[in-house]
This record gives C-alpha cells, structure tokens and sequence, in this order.
C-alpha cells in the first residue's frame, strides 16, 4: 500500500457521534464551541454543520431530509446577516435572523431536560420491587357473622334507623372537637351486652336523642366487637332489628 492509499484510509477514519435529528446536532455543536445560545456564531456553527453532512455522505450514511433542510436554513440565516441591515441603520431595533432557530433549539433543549428526568425516574423505579399482599394467616383469628346474617343486611338495617332520624332534610352544623371515640363506645357497648343475659337489640343502646356521631361511632363500635369474636349478632328477617349477644370472648376488657 503506497503513502497515498494510507492518507486516504486515514481521511475515512473517524468516529461519528449518534444524534436523534438536526437541532440535537446543532445543541451539540453549540456545547462543543462554549457558545452562548443567544449568540450563536452562524459561520462556525453552518461551516461544521456542513462538515458533518459531509463525513456522513463519505461513509455512504443516509441523510435525512430535515438535516438537508436545516442545512439550507442554516446558510439562508448566514446570508442574512452578511447583508447589510438598513432597519439597523434607521433604529436600533431590527429582527435577528437567528430568533426562530434559537426559539427551536431553547424548545429541544427543554424537552431534552424533561427527558432525561423521564429516564433518571425510570431507572430509580427499576431499583424498586413491589410487595405482593401477604396472606391471611391460618391461625388468625376473624370476626364472623352468624349463619344467614350478612354484612351488607347490617347496612340497610343502620340506614334504616338514619332514615327513622329523618337525617335527609337539609341541616347546618358545626365542627367541634371529637365527643366520642371507638373506644370508649366499645367497652360501653360490650359492657351493657355482657351484663344482659338475653339478646338485646341495637336500638336498645341508643335513642331518639342519640346524635349522628354518637350513632356512627356506636355503629363502628359493634362492627370492630363482631370482627373480635366478642359479639355474635343476627336478624330474624330481612332488614329486620339487629339482634346482639355476647360471644365467646365474653370478659370485659378495654380495647
């Protein structure tokens, strides 16, 4: 191989960076000159602009028709500011022919940024594992209902006795600090079933002068005594009064 055979191997040899489109080539450039956004040198910038189209036609890489188009973009800005600008003359105010490449090259740039972020969170979410639900344990101990009486009959039997309260008609009210707490209304209402001998029904723990959140809470009350297994509860027929007796976790504890 003679001296110029090797001139020409070694003009083909060189190692072309990976762009996703025009203006990421242009951002690239612009960071590689340490130039301002704002200011861009247009002869620098479009003389290895071309330079890079160049190195892709040599090796027989397709061009896209945007880089030939930003191409004829790049050399028409060019132009224009070799001109003479006589608005520049008169005032000292005149369009800059570089304004709508540096509004495309801010807006790329932007979405850049965002992308990146995008990929940051991507690969912290890949580091994360979610947790499967654990199963119920065999040996956990679980509040039943009584065979025939079903959680969603207890709702329509308290909403019954809302509607018995007339609740529906417009009311104003007031926030106030907390007056009854679950506990409390748990270790009342487990104590007025443990010292009755007979069933009793729920309408028998509270009255007409009960108010809403009394009522909630002694509600939420029973629910939580059922789901420990403290009280057994039923209804003789659809919708019918709930009937309470104490189970077999029958001491009286505070919960």
């Amino acid at each position: 191989m003679n001296e110029k055979n090797k001139i020409e191997n070694q003009k083909l040899t060189f190692k072309l960076a990976t762009f996703e489109g025009p203006l990421d080539l242009l951002l690239h450039l612009i960071k590689e000159n340490q130039m301002d956004i704002y200011d861009i040198s247009m002869a620098t910038i479009t003389s290895q602009y071309i330079d890079y189209l160049h190195q892709m036609q040599t090796l027989e890489l397709d061009i896209a028709g945007e880089y030939l188009v930003t191409a004829a973009m790049l050399l028409n800005i060019k132009s224009r500011m070799l001109l003479p600008n006589e608005q520049a003359q008169e005032s000292e105010e005149f369009d800059d022919p570089r304004e709508e490449l540096v509004q495309q090259l801010i807006l790329h740039q932007t979405f850049q940024m965002a992308a990146g972020k995008f990929k940051d969170y991507a690969s912290e979410r890949q580091k994360s594992t979610s947790r499967e639900q654990e199963p119920v344990p065999s040996d956990a101990k679980l509040g039943q209902l009584k065979q025939g009486t079903s959680v969603y009959e207890l709702q329509h039997a308290f909403a019954r006795l809302i509607t018995k309260k007339q609740l529906s008609r417009p009311v104003t009210r007031q926030v106030h600090i907390e007056r009854y707490t679950l506990k409390e209304e748990m270790v009342r209402l487990k104590a007025r079933i443990f010292t009755t001998k007979n069933a009793i029904e729920f309408t028998e723990v509270v009255s007409d002068e009960t108010d809403t959140e009394q009522l909630v809470t002694v509600f939420l009350a029973l629910l939580e005594l059922i789901k420990r297994g403290a009280v057994i509860v039923s209804q003789a027929t659809t919708l019918g009064p709930i009937i309470m007796r104490s189970g077999e976790d029958n001491a009286l504890e505070s919960s």
